[in-house]
Protein backbone atom coordinates (compact mmCIF):
# COMPACT_ATOMS: atom_id res chain seq x y z
CA UNK A 1 0.00 0.00 0.00
CA UNK A 2 2.79 2.28 0.90
CA UNK A 3 4.32 1.73 -2.86
CA UNK A 4 0.76 3.74 -4.34
CA UNK A 5 1.27 6.84 -1.95
CA UNK A 6 2.74 9.83 -3.94
CA UNK A 7 6.27 10.55 -2.90
CA UNK A 8 4.84 13.73 -1.42
CA UNK A 9 2.26 13.06 0.82
CA UNK A 10 4.20 10.06 2.23
CA UNK A 11 7.54 12.32 2.79
CA UNK A 12 4.99 14.96 4.94
CA UNK A 13 3.59 12.11 6.60
CA UNK A 14 6.70 10.84 7.78
CA UNK A 15 8.74 13.75 8.83
CA UNK A 16 6.33 14.60 11.93
CA UNK A 17 6.92 11.05 12.95
CA UNK A 18 8.56 10.61 16.34
CA UNK A 19 12.03 9.07 15.72
CA UNK A 20 11.40 5.46 17.34
CA UNK A 21 8.21 5.23 14.91
CA UNK A 22 9.94 6.44 12.22
CA UNK A 23 12.72 3.87 12.26
CA UNK A 24 10.18 1.09 12.55
CA UNK A 25 9.13 2.87 9.54
CA UNK A 26 11.96 1.78 7.41
CA UNK A 27 10.86 -2.05 8.03
CA UNK A 28 7.74 -1.17 5.77
CA UNK A 29 9.40 -1.80 2.09
CA UNK A 30 12.38 -1.11 0.12
CA UNK A 31 11.86 1.97 -0.88
CA UNK A 32 10.32 3.73 2.52
CA UNK A 33 13.74 2.59 3.65
CA UNK A 34 15.56 4.22 0.82
CA UNK A 35 14.00 7.74 1.51
CA UNK A 36 13.78 7.40 5.10
CA UNK A 37 18.02 7.27 4.97
CA UNK A 38 18.35 9.46 2.45
CA UNK A 39 20.51 12.85 3.42
CA UNK A 40 17.40 14.67 2.01
CA UNK A 41 14.57 13.23 3.86
CA UNK A 42 16.97 13.58 7.22
CA UNK A 43 17.36 17.56 6.50
CA UNK A 44 13.67 17.41 6.04
CA UNK A 45 12.76 16.16 9.27
CA UNK A 46 15.40 17.80 11.20
CA UNK A 47 13.79 21.34 9.85
CA UNK A 48 10.50 20.07 10.62
CA UNK A 49 11.48 19.23 14.24
CA UNK A 50 13.38 22.90 14.55
CA UNK A 51 10.41 24.59 13.19
CA UNK A 52 7.91 22.82 15.69
CA UNK A 53 10.29 22.58 18.79
CA UNK A 54 10.83 26.50 19.11
CA UNK A 55 8.29 26.66 21.94
CA UNK A 56 8.96 23.55 23.72
CA UNK A 57 12.88 22.64 23.98
CA UNK A 58 14.96 20.21 25.30
CA UNK A 59 18.20 20.27 27.56
CA UNK A 60 20.41 18.16 28.14
CA UNK A 61 21.88 17.21 31.57
CA UNK A 62 24.95 15.41 32.01
CA UNK A 63 26.91 14.25 35.74
CA UNK A 64 28.65 11.49 36.55
CA UNK A 65 26.76 9.31 38.83
CA UNK A 66 29.06 6.60 40.64
CA UNK A 67 31.67 6.76 37.97
CA UNK A 68 28.53 6.41 35.19
CA UNK A 69 28.26 9.12 33.15
CA UNK A 70 23.92 9.56 32.96
CA UNK A 71 22.65 11.83 30.13
CA UNK A 72 19.08 13.05 30.83
CA UNK A 73 16.87 15.33 28.35
CA UNK A 74 14.65 17.42 30.33
CA UNK A 75 11.43 19.68 29.38
CA UNK A 76 12.59 23.83 29.78
CA UNK A 77 9.16 24.15 31.29
CA UNK A 78 8.24 24.92 34.78
CA UNK A 79 8.81 21.93 36.72
CA UNK A 80 11.54 21.20 34.70
CA UNK A 81 10.31 17.96 33.86
CA UNK A 82 12.64 14.61 32.77
CA UNK A 83 11.88 14.00 29.37
CA UNK A 84 13.51 11.05 28.72
CA UNK A 85 17.00 9.45 30.00
CA UNK A 86 19.82 8.31 27.02
CA UNK A 87 21.40 4.94 26.87
CA UNK A 88 25.22 6.20 27.07
CA UNK A 89 27.33 3.42 25.70
CA UNK A 90 31.14 4.45 25.98
CA UNK A 91 33.17 4.01 28.39
CA UNK A 92 36.01 6.47 29.28
CA UNK A 93 40.05 5.92 30.48
CA UNK A 94 39.05 9.03 32.25
CA UNK A 95 36.39 10.36 34.79
CA UNK A 96 34.29 11.00 32.33
CA UNK A 97 33.76 12.50 28.36
CA UNK A 98 34.25 16.40 27.81
CA UNK A 99 31.55 17.53 25.70
CA UNK A 100 32.61 19.65 23.21
CA UNK A 101 29.13 20.63 21.68
CA UNK A 102 25.65 19.29 20.76
CA UNK A 103 24.10 20.60 17.07
CA UNK A 104 21.25 19.09 15.36
CA UNK A 105 20.67 15.95 17.59
CA UNK A 106 24.29 15.07 17.81
CA UNK A 107 26.85 15.16 20.14
CA UNK A 108 30.33 15.71 19.91
CA UNK A 109 32.31 14.07 22.81
CA UNK A 110 36.48 13.90 23.66
CA UNK A 111 38.09 11.34 26.17
CA UNK A 112 40.55 14.38 27.54
CA UNK A 113 39.59 15.19 30.78
CA UNK A 114 42.83 13.66 32.84
CA UNK A 115 44.64 11.65 30.06
CA UNK A 116 44.61 12.53 25.96
CA UNK A 117 43.13 9.75 24.75
CA UNK A 118 43.01 10.78 21.08
CA UNK A 119 39.54 9.41 21.13
CA UNK A 120 36.88 11.76 19.91
CA UNK A 121 33.23 10.91 18.89
CA UNK A 122 30.17 12.12 17.28
CA UNK A 123 27.29 10.77 18.36
CA UNK A 124 23.65 10.55 17.61
CA UNK A 125 21.88 9.06 21.27
CA UNK A 126 18.43 8.57 19.53
CA UNK A 127 19.32 6.38 16.28
CA UNK A 128 22.33 4.86 18.48
CA UNK A 129 25.10 6.06 15.65
CA UNK A 130 28.16 7.14 16.68
CA UNK A 131 31.37 7.72 14.37
CA UNK A 132 35.01 6.88 15.76
CA UNK A 133 37.08 10.27 14.30
CA UNK A 134 40.31 8.98 13.14
CA UNK A 135 43.32 10.42 15.64
CA UNK A 136 44.50 13.97 15.03
CA UNK A 137 47.69 14.50 13.32
CA UNK A 138 49.17 16.32 16.46
CA UNK A 139 49.56 13.66 19.79
CA UNK A 140 51.67 13.48 22.79
CA UNK A 141 53.85 11.75 21.25
CA UNK A 142 55.38 13.75 18.72
CA UNK A 143 55.20 17.23 19.95
CA UNK A 144 54.85 17.06 23.69
CA UNK A 145 52.93 18.95 26.49
CA UNK A 146 50.02 20.75 24.93
CA UNK A 147 46.46 22.51 25.37
CA UNK A 148 44.08 22.12 23.07
CA UNK A 149 40.55 23.58 22.32
CA UNK A 150 37.43 22.00 20.24
CA UNK A 151 34.67 23.80 18.42
CA UNK A 152 31.74 21.32 16.32
CA UNK A 153 29.29 22.41 14.22
CA UNK A 154 27.46 22.20 11.18
CA UNK A 155 28.10 23.47 6.94
CA UNK A 156 24.11 24.45 6.10
CA UNK A 157 25.83 24.89 2.53
CA UNK A 158 27.69 21.74 2.25
CA UNK A 159 25.34 19.44 4.66
CA UNK A 160 28.33 18.56 6.70
CA UNK A 161 29.51 18.33 10.24
CA UNK A 162 32.52 19.94 11.18
CA UNK A 163 35.11 19.64 13.89
CA UNK A 164 38.17 22.02 14.51
CA UNK A 165 40.78 21.73 16.83
CA UNK A 166 42.87 24.22 18.12
CA UNK A 167 46.16 22.71 19.81
CA UNK A 168 48.46 25.44 21.97
CA UNK A 169 52.33 24.13 22.27
CA UNK A 170 53.58 27.33 23.91
CA UNK A 171 52.63 31.13 23.82
CA UNK A 172 55.90 32.14 23.13
CA UNK A 173 55.19 33.68 20.12
CA UNK A 174 54.39 30.24 18.59
CA UNK A 175 51.17 29.90 17.30
CA UNK A 176 48.42 26.83 17.41
CA UNK A 177 48.31 23.89 14.92
CA UNK A 178 44.62 23.85 13.66
CA UNK A 179 43.03 20.86 12.45
CA UNK A 180 39.29 20.52 10.56
CA UNK A 181 37.81 17.29 10.45
CA UNK A 182 34.92 17.10 7.93
CA UNK A 183 32.59 14.16 8.49
CA UNK A 184 32.30 13.25 4.45
CA UNK A 185 35.90 13.21 3.91
CA UNK A 186 36.59 11.44 7.10
CA UNK A 187 40.45 12.96 7.84
CA UNK A 188 41.86 15.97 9.42
CA UNK A 189 43.01 18.61 7.36
CA UNK A 190 45.87 21.31 8.72
CA UNK A 191 44.51 24.60 8.34
CA UNK A 192 46.99 26.39 10.75
CA UNK A 193 48.07 28.82 7.89
CA UNK A 194 44.80 30.93 9.10
CA UNK A 195 47.91 32.00 11.49
CA UNK A 196 44.98 32.54 15.05
CA UNK A 197 46.60 35.09 16.75
CA UNK A 198 44.47 34.28 20.07
CA UNK A 199 44.56 32.27 23.33
CA UNK A 200 41.31 30.33 23.76
CA UNK A 201 41.09 30.37 28.06
CA UNK A 202 41.51 26.26 28.68
CA UNK A 203 38.63 24.26 28.25
CA UNK A 204 36.02 27.22 27.33
CA UNK A 205 32.80 25.83 26.81
CA UNK A 206 32.04 26.06 22.93
CA UNK A 207 28.44 27.45 21.19
CA UNK A 208 26.97 27.11 17.90
CA UNK A 209 24.89 29.36 16.32
CA UNK A 210 23.78 30.42 13.01
CA UNK A 211 26.57 27.76 11.28
CA UNK A 212 29.28 29.83 13.52
CA UNK A 213 31.15 27.84 16.51
CA UNK A 214 32.25 30.74 19.39
CA UNK A 215 34.72 30.52 22.11
CA UNK A 216 35.66 33.42 25.12
CA UNK A 217 39.24 33.89 23.97
CA UNK A 218 42.03 36.22 24.85
CA UNK A 219 43.96 38.67 22.54
CA UNK A 220 47.73 38.14 22.92
CA UNK A 221 47.58 41.65 24.79
CA UNK A 222 45.57 40.69 27.32
CA UNK A 223 41.93 41.86 26.55
CA UNK A 224 39.12 39.53 26.11
CA UNK A 225 36.62 38.89 22.97
CA UNK A 226 34.57 36.42 21.55
CA UNK A 227 36.26 33.91 18.69
CA UNK A 228 34.54 32.49 15.98
CA UNK A 229 34.73 29.94 13.37
CA UNK A 230 32.35 29.76 10.54
CA UNK A 231 31.74 26.38 9.48
CA UNK A 232 30.72 27.15 5.87
CA UNK A 233 33.71 29.67 4.84
CA UNK A 234 36.25 27.97 7.40
CA UNK A 235 37.73 31.14 8.16
CA UNK A 236 37.65 32.46 12.06
CA UNK A 237 36.68 36.02 12.97
CA UNK A 238 36.01 38.15 16.17
CA UNK A 239 33.59 39.45 18.14
CA UNK A 240 33.83 42.58 20.78
CA UNK A 241 32.42 41.74 23.90
CA UNK A 242 30.24 44.70 25.66
CA UNK A 243 32.78 47.98 26.51
CA UNK A 244 33.12 47.30 30.17
CA UNK A 245 33.54 43.33 30.22
CA UNK A 246 36.83 42.97 27.34
CA UNK A 247 39.27 44.10 29.89
CA UNK A 248 41.52 41.54 31.88
CA UNK A 249 39.44 41.34 34.67
CA UNK A 250 40.56 37.69 36.59
CA UNK A 251 37.80 38.07 38.97
CA UNK A 252 35.14 37.34 36.89
CA UNK A 253 34.08 34.02 34.28
CA UNK A 254 32.66 34.36 31.25
CA UNK A 255 30.72 31.32 29.69
CA UNK A 256 28.90 32.06 26.25
CA UNK A 257 25.50 30.21 26.04
CA UNK A 258 22.58 30.21 23.47
CA UNK A 259 19.36 32.12 25.12
CA UNK A 260 16.24 32.65 22.83
CA UNK A 261 18.18 31.63 19.90
CA UNK A 262 20.65 34.64 20.26
CA UNK A 263 24.30 34.75 21.52
CA UNK A 264 24.61 35.29 25.45
CA UNK A 265 27.23 35.84 27.70
CA UNK A 266 27.15 34.93 31.43
CA UNK A 267 29.56 36.56 33.91
CA UNK A 268 29.79 35.71 37.42
CA UNK A 269 31.96 37.13 40.16
CA UNK A 270 34.88 34.48 41.71
CA UNK A 271 32.52 34.31 44.95
CA UNK A 272 29.87 33.19 42.94
CA UNK A 273 27.52 35.21 44.82
CA UNK A 274 27.08 37.96 41.79
CA UNK A 275 25.98 37.17 37.85
CA UNK A 276 24.86 38.91 35.09
CA UNK A 277 23.85 37.92 31.41
CA UNK A 278 24.64 39.69 28.36
CA UNK A 279 22.26 38.92 25.49
CA UNK A 280 23.50 39.89 21.44
CA UNK A 281 19.96 40.69 20.16
CA UNK A 282 21.39 41.34 16.55
CA UNK A 283 23.74 38.44 15.52
CA UNK A 284 27.05 40.16 14.86
CA UNK A 285 25.97 43.68 15.48
CA UNK A 286 28.22 44.19 18.62
CA UNK A 287 26.48 47.41 19.36
CA UNK A 288 23.05 45.19 20.52
CA UNK A 289 24.38 43.36 23.59
CA UNK A 290 21.96 44.28 26.27
CA UNK A 291 22.18 43.48 29.45
CA UNK A 292 18.39 42.30 30.62
CA UNK A 293 19.01 41.57 34.25
CA UNK A 294 21.93 41.44 37.06
CA UNK A 295 21.43 39.25 40.04
CA UNK A 296 22.74 39.47 43.56
CA UNK A 297 22.45 35.99 45.63
CA UNK A 298 24.49 37.27 48.81
CA UNK A 299 21.48 36.47 50.98
CA UNK A 300 22.39 32.63 49.95
CA UNK A 301 26.31 33.01 50.64
CA UNK A 302 28.97 31.37 48.51
CA UNK A 303 27.34 28.16 48.14
CA UNK A 304 27.22 28.48 44.07
CA UNK A 305 29.60 27.40 41.51
CA UNK A 306 29.65 28.67 38.06
CA UNK A 307 25.79 29.37 35.88
CA UNK A 308 25.46 26.49 33.60
CA UNK A 309 22.40 27.71 30.96
CA UNK A 310 20.32 30.39 30.35
CA UNK A 311 16.75 28.58 30.28
CA UNK A 312 14.27 30.30 27.75
CA UNK A 313 11.98 32.18 30.56
CA UNK A 314 15.62 33.94 31.76
CA UNK A 315 16.41 32.23 34.83
CA UNK A 316 19.96 30.51 35.10
CA UNK A 317 20.46 27.04 35.87
CA UNK A 318 23.15 26.84 38.48
CA UNK A 319 24.82 23.76 40.62
CA UNK A 320 25.40 24.48 44.25
CA UNK A 321 28.30 23.29 45.99
CA UNK A 322 26.05 20.59 47.51
CA UNK A 323 25.46 18.95 43.93
CA UNK A 324 22.04 20.30 44.15
CA UNK A 325 20.64 22.48 40.47
CA UNK A 326 18.73 24.94 41.14
CA UNK A 327 17.19 27.85 38.82
CA UNK A 328 17.37 31.42 39.65
CA UNK A 329 15.06 34.09 38.44
CA UNK A 330 16.06 37.99 38.22
CA UNK A 331 14.48 38.61 41.07
CA UNK A 332 17.02 36.50 43.21
CA UNK A 333 15.13 33.88 43.99
CA UNK A 334 16.28 30.77 44.00
CA UNK A 335 13.97 27.30 43.02
CA UNK A 336 15.67 23.85 43.50
CA UNK A 337 14.72 21.46 41.07
CA UNK A 338 13.43 17.65 41.73
CA UNK A 339 16.76 16.39 39.93
CA UNK A 340 19.20 13.83 42.21
CA UNK A 341 22.33 14.95 43.14
CA UNK A 342 25.78 14.32 44.79
CA UNK A 343 28.37 16.01 46.49
CA UNK A 344 31.45 14.41 44.95
CA UNK A 345 33.80 16.20 43.31
CA UNK A 346 33.86 14.14 40.33
CA UNK A 347 29.68 14.99 40.07
CA UNK A 348 29.93 18.81 40.25
CA UNK A 349 32.80 18.82 37.93
CA UNK A 350 30.74 16.67 35.26
CA UNK A 351 27.69 18.46 35.38
CA UNK A 352 27.09 19.87 32.35
CA UNK A 353 23.87 21.46 30.71
CA UNK A 354 22.85 22.34 26.76
CA UNK A 355 20.74 22.55 24.45
CA UNK A 356 19.17 19.37 22.36
CA UNK A 357 16.98 18.60 19.37
CA UNK A 358 16.04 15.16 18.75
CA UNK A 359 16.94 14.05 14.99
CA UNK A 360 18.02 11.02 12.73
CA UNK A 361 21.15 12.48 11.76
CA UNK A 362 23.74 9.77 10.82
CA UNK A 363 20.43 7.24 10.21
CA UNK A 364 22.31 6.90 6.83
CA UNK A 365 25.19 5.20 8.21
CA UNK A 366 23.48 1.90 7.32
CA UNK A 367 21.26 -1.10 8.79
CA UNK A 368 22.95 -1.57 12.14
CA UNK A 369 21.29 0.57 15.08
CA UNK A 370 23.58 -0.31 17.46
CA UNK A 371 26.62 1.30 18.23
CA UNK A 372 29.65 -0.54 16.27
CA UNK A 373 32.53 1.47 18.28
CA UNK A 374 31.37 0.98 21.59
CA UNK A 375 33.22 -2.20 22.86
CA UNK A 376 36.14 -2.74 20.32
CA UNK A 377 37.54 0.75 18.80
CA UNK A 378 37.74 2.71 21.86
CA UNK A 379 41.23 2.50 23.53
CA UNK A 380 42.07 1.14 26.79
CA UNK A 381 45.18 1.61 28.90
CA UNK A 382 46.44 -2.39 28.83
CA UNK A 383 50.15 -3.22 29.77
CA UNK A 384 51.59 -2.29 26.72
CA UNK A 385 50.72 1.91 26.90
CA UNK A 386 52.17 1.78 30.45
CA UNK A 387 55.77 3.04 31.77
CA UNK A 388 57.65 0.65 33.46
CA UNK A 389 56.42 2.08 36.63
CA UNK A 390 52.64 1.08 36.13
CA UNK A 391 52.02 4.91 35.23
CA UNK A 392 50.92 5.61 31.69
CA UNK A 393 52.88 5.90 29.24
CA UNK A 394 53.66 9.03 26.73
CA UNK A 395 51.05 8.10 24.50
CA UNK A 396 48.66 8.77 27.38
CA UNK A 397 49.86 12.03 28.24
CA UNK A 398 48.08 13.47 31.31
CA UNK A 399 46.37 16.47 30.14
CA UNK A 400 46.91 18.96 33.56
CA UNK A 401 50.32 18.19 32.44
CA UNK A 402 51.00 21.30 30.21
CA UNK A 403 53.61 23.56 29.87
CA UNK A 404 52.93 26.07 32.95
CA UNK A 405 52.71 28.89 30.63
CA UNK A 406 49.75 27.56 28.87
CA UNK A 407 48.10 25.99 31.68
CA UNK A 408 48.63 29.24 34.81
CA UNK A 409 45.04 30.73 33.78
CA UNK A 410 42.34 27.74 34.83
CA UNK A 411 39.87 29.48 36.07
CA UNK A 412 37.52 28.50 33.21
CA UNK A 413 38.02 25.14 34.09
CA UNK A 414 34.74 22.98 34.31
Amino acid sequence: MSDFLPEGITINILKRLPIKPLICCMCVSRSWYTLITSPEFIATHLNFAIASNEGSPLLLLRRCIKKTERYDLYCDNLLFDRHFTLDFPFRSINPFFTIIGSCNGLLCLSDDRVFYMNTIIIWNPCVKKSVLLPKPNMVYNSYGSFMQSFGFGFDPISKDYKVVRITYTDFNGRLPQIELYRLSMGVWEDISHLALKYIIHNRSRQIYINGVTHWIARYLDGNDLILSFDMRDEVFGEMILPARLAKDDSQKCKELVIFRESLALVMCDESRVEYCVWVMKEYGDVESWTKPFNVNLQDFGRGFMKPLWVRKDGEVLMVTKDGCLVSCDSGAQVNYLDVPSCRSEEYLCSVHVDSFLKSVALLEKGPDFSDAITFSKLPSLQNDDRGSDGNCGSHYKRSDEVNPSIGKDNRFHA
